[in-house]
């Protein structure tokens, strides 16, 4: 993915963070920050989705479907940072068959 790419996505996921990043406890939305700030948009959107899910806070559809999108998008899918199990607990969970 180039540059420009890579900005696209880093917006999309700042507006969806930014959109439901109250819901998060301190601590959710702190960790997601922090890889923010250091232009970690794979493992800030990782982080975010495994707080949503810990969390059990629950996202509108169309904000389920950006994440799935972004996640892929990030090869989220194919390699995580945090936990070996990821995608099994992840795809199904933004895709609506969890």
């Amino acid at each position: 993915m180039n540059k420009a790419e890579y900005q696209l996505i880093d917006a999309r996921f700042r507006n969806i963070f930014n959109s439901h990043a109250a819901q998060l406890s301190k601590e959710g939305r702190e960790n997601v920050e922090h890889f923010i700030e250091v232009a970690e948009v794979e493992m800030a959107c990782e982080s975010f989705i495994l707080s949503v899910a810990e969390e059990r806070i629950q996202l509108p559809g169309d904000a389920k479907k950006e994440l799935l999108d972004l996640a892929i998008a990030l090869h989220l899918d194919k390699q995580s940072v945090f936990r070996a199990d990821f995608w099994q607990m992840a795809g199904p969970m933004l895709s609506g068959t969890d």
